[in-house]
This record gives structure tokens, C-alpha cells and sequence, in this order.
């Protein structure tokens, strides 16, 4: 029996959080010794742990400046405008701790600009417990709001707390009128600023004891999570890297990477006994530009100045770390005193079998997002390693058994408090996944994810490397005993969604509106008709519990094309394992293909206004609906991917005829039939570096004609060349002398909406689900490996996959459970520990979007971060209130799993093309150091006699463009090397003019580094 929830839970569950907070107090020692609230005062920019909360269609906005935090009400909410009561709006502090018997003071000032009143007082997270409300000293007497005079106004009070409430939060609500509360609390218009919010306890004093003697004092130790504050990441070392490890063959570079310029480093390679392995020396990035007048190094999208460690001789499987003779960098936490030596690497493996459970964990996020059925805990494969609860806790009963859902005629952008859309024809849309932060089930998204497992498998299945995904291998599922038994795993898991995307296609008998003139289109989404936000648990509540409902949004062209491909593919999939289905999917394909040609004319239209198109299903923007829509006015792309799996699935030419003339717009030339293009553009983004992603999805029809045996040999060849050409640009990315973290991506133009539709500006920095263009773009360099079988696109893959796991501005591994350094709180539904300890927190191998800068959500603008002026790679905060940032999804997910299965079949990867010369060297102590010394040439080619010693680029002077050839010639040498494709690749003569360690034949290391001491003045002559 689904049990009712209380009226105080339902207030608290309405309100859409976009700040919360339980980690770590933004404040000084001194200040947390004397107060109970983590921030007082915003004389330093920064909110949290003060936030605002939002329950639409209620809205407001904020800025922090001149030291108030200043909340402007765009629309108040209430009853009659669709929302609530007052709790519509609030601003609020959570995580208070209060003690029954303690005595408290208090002091606030708010200014207003109109007059109004507001609703006051310190209670529990769920409303149920009050130990004091609008400035009486007894709560019991507090039931009136406070006045307030338009203006200043200044408040006190002293109250002693009948009760312990351990996870308290103080709030202010000024929402509209409704339950409760006759009129509005302010007008529309209205500022609030707040400023000097203290809450002193009289009985803990002004200095922090113990969590048992003064435990209402907010400070670190009072706090269940002190690293990592508020999801704000301090890296805990300088040396970024992968910090799952490397093949044992594979390139393997760290940045070195500090807020302040550095004359290049000298590191050492460390194994498990301290014993140093490798001996090397940084070399510069190209610097970008910037207002220290030494530029040498600095990396524009992390805002650091960053050194190339280049380790990719040291091979031996172990455990290790990088130490940089840096001793002075450490960093001290205020909160908790732990001292953190920037200088030393996290320590990561050298291994064939690196990355051992995560395909395993990043597949069971699947099922663990499965709509309609327990997720119980035998098919749980991890928990999170900082969660003590273990894979208990991540069970749950049932969400949406039957999932019963309302079709809507019109996109709404809300729905009032008594649901007041379409209730004519209601579906039963049981199955499929949801989507990370809510209980919406989008045919986008989860087709997106469907192909990529699909063709994970498709792919290894041709290679015969798919003996993974037989029964129980490496995923375990509910389908292992039952009729799914026998069927690799991975085809179970896609087919769950594939079914609910089937129920999702018209039915002319079940919906008597889009049903007349759109049978077998495809709905887009299935969702709530108001957002719960996070922290909850669905199978708790009463179907319509607060006036919510489940609805159907109307069918789109773009859906539709992503079932048509979806199916099709899996058709061809299905066929030696269930012949019924197989024809299930093909008959699904076809009858939408027949279906959606029937308006071509409308879709396939020159003319770019498509919203102004007769009869447009085209997905709107997200930011018209309120829903993770992405909005897509251009579904050729789409259409091609459709045309091109229904081609290979039948090899019927009426398909081929339709992808063969496919062109869309892109700014490189290549988004046309059986090219691959390396630049995206759609609403937002003008020249994103990526291959497919949601709305664009070209590349996907592109890759599975690869795979086909249906084509032409000049066809096949033809995608070949294509395929090859896009992945040489993401590892011209990768290794281009200004990319500090080997990134195959980098900053995009996109557009910042200020409101919408209208107002809008240009900014360039990293895109929502960044982390996603990453995976794509790596995937690309995959199947360029398979075409060449070059190991630079190998280890291409592998560097991707060095950013994902800890390489980048912030040195967190953004999957979860895997690193030293990663994530713990993606937003999730269910995986809400953050802010109800009732849930629990994420599993291991959730792989969060990763740094955004439109910085959208205002959480993170509460940290202190602003658009245009926090560097890319550190847009991005660990919270589940991150919304913009921090959100998994499912064809990232997906995209995670692709790479980490090719690397898993690829794990031995080629040799990286150098020749190297290695010698040993005694010290006079016990140990023994190996130096380990890459050269760029062998050493019988005949070499000139220097006429410049130094002189590597050959300009007639040494100086530190001589070093950098030096490390680029050994760090790529296929680019910079003797005979390298740059134009200033080193030649013979700068070799011999390079040469100027006499202790080894050819370029090392220790030539740069002898050079450098050359330019700094340690020596006089080389």
C-alpha cells in the first residue's frame, strides 16, 4: 500500500531547491568558533550554505553584492498563479544543528523595497518540528508573519529550543497567497536584501570543543562530510592525472599545473616502497595570453600555468606516484587541518586489467534507473565507498508500475496546483529508464543510450569480443533466469528501454487527438507535471500527491526518427536471438518511417523558422518547458541516422537512395551523407568540437554503415577516410603544444539565454555535458583504431579517459568510487544523501556531465562563481543541487561504457614510437635510481657538427622555445620529431645542436634541462 504523506512533507518536497548544502562552512575558523551558521555576512561573494529555493511557477532571482545577498521576486507563486502558499519562495540555511534546553540569539536585517511581511523560523528539513518562528520567544506564539516596513529593518530575539532537532534549518518564505496565507507576501518586483543573519547558542559558548560539548557550532568536524565543501573542489594535489592509472603501453603524461608561474620542475616516478623508478623534467605548455607579464605555461581553460610530466617510459605494473621537487607547495584546510603536499601525485596503477568493475559499475546504472520494477539488491553491483550503508540502501520498491499518463495536446511550460492540462485519453507507458534528476523518461535521451550499448555490441560482436556480455559476466540482470536467458546482457538492458519506447509510438485507438493525423509518430517524453526536485521517493506517495500527475508530452519529429533508428538497429541484433522481437522492431521501424515521411515537407523544409512550420513537432527549447528537452528545429540528421540503420538492417535501396543525398549545415563541410564532422551547431552552439551528440546525430548513421557489409567497397573506403579525418583533429586537440590536459575538446562559442526567447549573449567556454562531448569525441578515435590499427588513436582513447578520471583543472576523477580524488554527489532522485541522509548516496561508476560555464543553475553562483570570469574546467561543483554541472545522463553513461569496453579489449596497447636509450645510474646510498632516457633518434644517423650549441629550432639563439622543441620532439615525435609532420619539427641540426648532454647519444631530457640551467644562469657554457 502506498502510504499519504504529511502537509509539512508535501511543503517541503514542492519547493525545488537550487542550493543546498552539507559539507563545509564557507567562512573563517575564527568566525565558525563563535556562531552556529556557516555565513553571516556575504562580504566575500559568496551565499551558501545561505540559499534561495524556487517552486514554480513561483521564480526568483539573486546576485551577492556590496555585502547583502539581494533576492528580486519575478513572480511570487500562490494558489492563483498555479503554485502554493508563502513556502513558493524562500531563502534558507540548512544543516543547523539545535539542542533541546539551549538558549539561542538571534539577529537578521532585511531591506525591502516595498512593504510586505514574511514568514520566519528554525525548524526541521521537513517542517515537522518548530523551535522558533517570527521573533517569539516561545515558537508556540509566533503563528503571525513578521511585518515589513519598506526599507530597513533590524530584528532580535532569545529563545530556549523545547526540542533537538539534529539537522535544522533556519528559513525565511515570502512567496504568494494561498494555504495559509491570505495575501501575497510582496509584490512582484520586490528586493529583499539580507545581511547580518547571526544565531549564537549561549550554552556552547564561543569555542569549539567537541561535537558532544558544543555541538551546535558550525564547523568542520561538526559536519557528516568536511572535503570538498558544499561540492566547492580545492584540488588535493597540483600533479593531475588519470588516478585510475595507464596501460603499461600507453602514453602517460601529468600536468603539473599551480596558480602561479614556476621555472620547469624536476619530477621523479615513485613506486609503492618509495623507490624512484624515472627521473624527468617539465616542459612549458604554449602559453596563452594573459595579464602576468610571464605567460610561460598558462592555460587559459583551467586558469593555471601547467608543465608536461612525461612519463610514458616507466611500463613495470604496479602502484605509483609522482613527487615534483616542489617541497613549498602544500595546502592547509582551514576546517579540518589536514595538510595537503600539492607537490605528490594521487597514487595510480600501472595495469593490463586498469579498468577492472568500472564497465561493470557504469552498466548498472541502468538497471538502477529502471522505471516499474524493485531494484533489488543481488543485481546491485557497487555502493559507494564513502557510504557506510553499503548496496542496502540503494534497493527500492517500485516506481511507476503501471505509469499511467495523461497525452497533452500543447507544450506547457507549468500546470496549476489541481492539474489543469489535457485529461482526455490517458496511456499506459510502463518500463524504460529515467532520467538522473527526475522521474522523466525521455525517447531522446534513452535512444541515444540504446544505440551506443547497441553498438558496443555490435562492434565486438564483428571484432568477436563480446564473450563479455554473456550471462553474468559482466553484468548480472533480472533477464539472467528468465526469458532473457542466453541473450548477451547488454541486448537485455537496451531492450528494457526499447519496449517503453514502443508503448510510447500513437495509437490512433488510445489517443483520439495526435492519433487522427499521427499514428505510429512517437510521444517525446513522460514526466511529471510538476518537477519534485530531489530527495525523493516516488513509491512513497499517493499518485496525485500534491496535485501531480503523469503526462505524456505531444509526439516530435525528433523522437520519432530515434526509435525509427533504435529499432532498426536492433532488428538486426535480435535476429538469431529472438526472431519475434527482431520483427517487433522492424515492423515498429518501418510503419514510423512510412508515418513521418508523410510530412517530410514540413521537416525537411529550407525554411529555418520551423517553430512558424504548419503543424511543427519540433522539440522546443528547454528553457520554454522547464523539462531537459534540448530543443531540435533540425531533424535531418536525424533522418539520415534512421535511413541508414533501416539500410543496413535490410539493405532495402529506397533507404540508401534517401542517406545518400543527406547535406546538412555545419560550419566544417562534413555533416553529410557518410562523413563524420568534427564541429556541431545548433541552438546554443556555434562550432562545438564533436562528433554526435542529442540533437545531432549524423555521425551515429555514419558509424553503423561502417560496420555494415551492405556497402559498396568506394563507399566503405569513403567512411573510412572520414572517420580518420575527424579522429586526426580530436588528436591534433589532444596533443596541440597549448592543450595542458590533453583534452580531445576545447571551449565553444554558445549562447547564454538571459530570458527567453529573446535575450541572449555570446560566451565561450566549456558546454553543459562537456564531459559527454569527451566520450563522444573518444569513441570516434576508437573506430579510427579500428580502421588503422595506428596506436595514436589508442592512446588518443586513453587520454580521453586521463581527463574523466582526474586530468583536468579541478584533479577530481569525475566518476564516482574511482580515483583517490572523485565526485560522490551527482544529482540524482534517489542518490540524495547529500541532503537527506534517508537516501543513499551514489554507486561507484557514475560519470557526472562535468564542467559547464553557462553556470545556469544558481548554486554554483552561491559558491562564489560568476559567468565570463570562472576558467572552464572549474565551472563545476560535486552537489546534487548542481543541477547544470553535475547531472548524469544516459547516453553519457553509455558513452562512458563504450570507451571503457574498447579500452578493456584494446588493453595492450602498441608501443608509443619512440626509440630509447636507458641508463643506470648508482647513487652512493642504498638505493638505486633508474633514469629512464627518451631519444628522438637512433644514434647511427650522421648528424652535422653543431654550429649553435642549444640551438634546437635553429633561429640563431637559445632560449626557452629551444626547450620546448626539445620535450615536443619526445613527447610526440610522429609531429616534432626528426622527420615529423610540423613544420618545426626538429631537423638533423638541431639535433647536434640539442645535444648538449655529453652523457647520452641523442635528445633527453636531460638536454632541456641542462639548457634551462643554461638560461637561468646556473651554468655559463654549454
Amino acid at each position: 500500500m502506498q502510504k499519504k504523506i504529511k502537509k509539512t512533507l508535501r511543503k517541503r518536497l514542492a519547493a525545488v531547491s537550487v542550493a543546498a548544502a552539507s559539507t563545509l562552512a564557507l567562512v573563517s575558523a575564527e568566525a565558525n568558533a563563535v556562531s552556529c551558521l556557516g555565513q553571516s555576512t556575504f562580504d566575500d561573494g559568496i551565499g551558501l550554505p545561505w540559499h534561495t529555493c524556487s517552486a514554480l511557477p513561483a521564480e526568483q532571482k539573486f546576485d551577492i553584492s556590496d555585502g547583502t545577498y539581494n533576492v528580486t521576486i519575478v513572480n511570487p507563486g500562490g494558489k492563483e498563479r498555479g503554485g502554493d502558499s508563502r513556502w513558493d519562495l524562500a531563502f534558507k540555511h540548512k544543516n543547523l544543528y539545535i539542542k533541546e534546553g539551549h538558549t539561542y540569539n538571534l539577529h537578521w536585517e532585511l531591506e525591502s523595497s516595498y512593504d510586505g511581511e514574511i514568514s520566519v523560523m528554525i525548524c526541521s528539513a521537513d517542517g515537522n518540528k518548530i523551535v522558533w518562528q517570527n521573533n517569539a520567544p516561545d515558537w508556540n506564539l509566533g503563528w503571525e508573519n513578521t511585518e515589513i516596513k519598506k526599507g530597513k529593518n533590524s530584528f532580535d530575539c532569545e529563545f530556549t529550543a523545547d526540542k533537538t532537532i539534529e539537522d535544522a534549518e533556519w528559513r525565511f518564505q515570502y512567496g504568494g497567497a494561498g494555504e495559509y496565507q491570505k495575501n501575497d507576501c510582496f509584490p512582484k518586483g520586490t528586493q529583499l536584501k539580507f545581511d547580518n543573519l547571526t544565531l549564537e547558542c549561549k550554552d556552547c559558548g564561543g569555542e569549539y570543543i567537541s561535537k558532544d560539548k558544543t555541538p551546535c557550532l558550525w564547523t568542520a568536524q561538526n559536519h557528516w562530510n568536511s572535503s570538498d565543501i558544499f561540492g566547492k573542489i580545492e584540488p588535493w594535489s597540483d600533479v593531475r592525472l588519470n588516478q585510475v592509472g595507464y596501460y603499461p603501453n600507453s602514453s602517460k603524461i601529468a600536468t603539473y599545473a599551480t596558480a602561479e608561474p614556476k621555472a620547469p620542475v624536476s619530477f621523479k616516478v615513485l613506486d609503492k616502497s618509495g623507490k624512484a623508478v624515472y627521473n624527468g623534467t617539465g616542459v612549458y605548455v604554449k602559453g596563452s595570453e594573459t595579464d602576468n607579464k610571464d605567460s610561460k605555461g598558462y592555460y587559459k581553460e583551467s586558469g593555471e600555468y601547467c608543465q608536461l610530466l612525461d612519463f610514458s617510459k616507466v611500463k613495470t605494473p604496479g602502484s605509483y606516484t609522482i613527487e615534483v621537487d616542489d617541497p613549498e607547495n602544500t595546502y592547509t584546510d582551514k576546517y579540518t587541518g589536514k595538510v595537503y603536499k600539492k607537490y605528490i601525485s594521487h597514487e595510480f596503477k600501472i595495469s593490463d586489467d586498469l579498468y577492472k568493475n568500472v564497465l561493470t559499475d557504469a552498466m548498472n546504472y541502468f538497471y538502477q534507473n529502471r522505471s516499474g520494477i524493485d531494484i533489488n539488491e543481488q543485481y546491485i553491483s557497487s555502493s559507494n565507498p564513502s557510504d557506510s550503508s553499503g548496496k542496502a540502501k540503494l534497493a527500492h520498491k517500485a516506481n511507476n508500475v503501471n505509469d499511467t499518463a495523461y497525452v497533452q495536446q500543447s507544450w506547457q511550460k507549468t500546470y496549476g496546483k489541481t492539474f489543469d492540462g489535457n485529461k482526455t485519453d490517458a496511456i499506459i507507458v510502463s518500463g524504460g529508464w529515467y532520467d538522473a534528476d527526475t522521474f522523466c523518461k525521455s525517447v531522446v535521451g534513452g535512444a541515444n543510450a540504446v544505440w551506443l550499448l547497441q553498438n558496443m555490441y555490435e562492434r565486438e560482436k564483428i571484432n568477436k569480443e563480446d564473450g563479455k556480455w554473456n550471462d553474468s559476466k559482466t553484468i548480472d540482470l533480472p533477464e539472467n533466469g528468465g526469458s532473457g536467458a542466453g541473450v548477451p546482457d547488454v541486448l537485455d538492458e537496451a531492450r528494457y528501454e526499447l519496449e517503453f519506447m514502443f508503448k510510447m509510438i500513437v495509437d490512433p485507438k488510445k489517443d483520439s487527438f495526435w492519433g487522427t493525423d499521427y499514428e505510429n509518430f512517437v510521444y517525446h517524453e513522460v514526466c511529471d507535471s510538476k518537477n519534485q526536485g530531489v530527495g525523493v521517493k516516488r513509491f512513497d506517495y499517493i499518485d496525485d500527491y500534491n496535485g501531480i500527475v503523469r503526462i505524456v508530452r505531444p509526439p516530435t519529429y525528433a523522437a520519432t526518427f530515434n526509435m525509427i533508428a533504435c529499432a532498426a538497429q536492433a532488428a538486426r541484433l535480435w535476429e538469431e536471438y529472438d526472431p519475434d522481437f527482431a520483427k517487433e522492431c522492424l515492423d515498429n521501424a518501418k510503419k514510423s518511417w512510412n508515418a513521418v515521411m508523410k510530412y517530410r515537407e514540413y521537416w525537411d523544409s529550407e525554411n529555418d523558422d520551423a517553430f512558424n512550420r504548419k503543424w511543427a513537432l519540433f522539440a522546443p527549447l528547454t528553457q520554454l518547458v522547464l523539462s531537459d528537452i534540448r530543443g531540435d528545429e533540425n531533424v535531418r540528421d536525424e533522418a539520415y541516422w534512421a535511413a541508414c540503420e533501416l539500410f543496413v538492417t535490410t539493405g532495402d535501396d529506397s533507404y540508401y537512395d534517401f542517406l545518400k543525398d543527406y547535406e546538412n549545415k555545419d560550419s566544417d563541410g562534413h555533416n553529410k551523407a557518410f562523413d563524420i564532422t568534427s564541429y556541431l551547431g545548433n541552438v546554443d552552439t556555434e562550432a562545438s568540437r564533436g562528433s554526435f551528440n542529442n540533437v545531432n546525430t549524423s555521425a551515429m548513421g555514419t558509424l553503423s554503415l561502417f560496420l555494415s557489409d551492405k556497402l559498396s567497397a568506394d563507399d566503405k573506403k569513403l567512411i573510412s577516410e572520414n572517420i580518420s579525418n575527424a579522429a586526426k583533429k580530436y588528436l591534433e586537440l589532444e596533443n596541440s603544444d597549448d592543450n595542458a590536459m590533453g583534452t580531445p575538446y576545447k571551449s565553444a562559442d554558445f549562447k547564454q539565454y538571459i530570458s527567453v526567447p529573446h535575450d541572449e549573449y555570446v560566451q565561450t567556454g566549456y558546454e553543459y555535458q562537456s564531459n559527454g562531448r569527451i566520450t563522444n569525441n573518444a569513441l570516434i578515435m576508437a573506430y579510427a583504431y579500428d580502421i588503422t590499427k595506428d596506436s595514436k588513436y589508442l592512446n588518443g582513447v586513453s587520454k580521453a579517459m586521463d581527463y574523466i578520471f582526474g586530468r583536468n583543472g579541478l584533479g577530481i576523477s569525475y566518476v564516482t568510487g574511482y580515483g583517490e580524488h572523485y565526485i560522490n554527489n551527482p544529482r540524482h532522485t534517489f542518490w540524495a544523501n547529500e541532503i537527506d541522509r534517508d537516501f543513499p548516496m551514489s554507486p561507484s561508476g557514475v560519470m557526472a556531465s562535468g564542467a559547464a560555464s553557462g553556470l545556469r543553475d544558481d548554486y554554483v553562483k552561491s559558491l562564489g562563481m560568476s559567468i565570463g570570469k570562472t576558467f572552464a574546467q572549474k565551472c563545476y561543483a560535486d552537489s546534487v543541487e548542481a543541477w547544470f554541472e553535475n547531472t548524469p545522463s544516459l547516453e553519457m553513461q553509455a558513452a562512458l561504457a563504450w570507451d571503457i569496453s574498447f579500452l578493456d579489449n584494446e588493453s595492450v596497447i602498441g608501443d608509443i614510437p619512440t626509440t630509447t636509450t636507458t641508463s643506470v645510474t648508482s647513487t652512493t646510498t642504498t638505493t638505486t635510481t633508474v633514469t629512464t632516457s627518451v631519444t628522438t633518434t637512433s644514434g647511427d644517423i650522421s648528424l652535422p657538427e653543431p654550429d649553435l650549441k642549444g640551438d634546437a629550432n635553429c633561429d640563431k639563439n637559445v632560449d626557452m622555445a629551444d626547450v620546448v622543441l626539445i620535450m615536443q620532439s619526445m613527447a610526440n615525435p610522429n609531429k616534432y620529431g626528426l622527420g615529423g609532420t610540423d613544420k618545426n619539427a626538429v631537423t638533423k641540426q638541431g639535433i647536434a645542436n640539442a645535444d648538449v648532454d655529453k652523457t647520452v647519444v641523442g635528445l633527453t631530457g636531460n638536454d632541456a634541462l641542462i639548457i634551462q640551467e643554461y638560461l637561468l644562469g646556473k651554468i655559463k657554457e654549454l
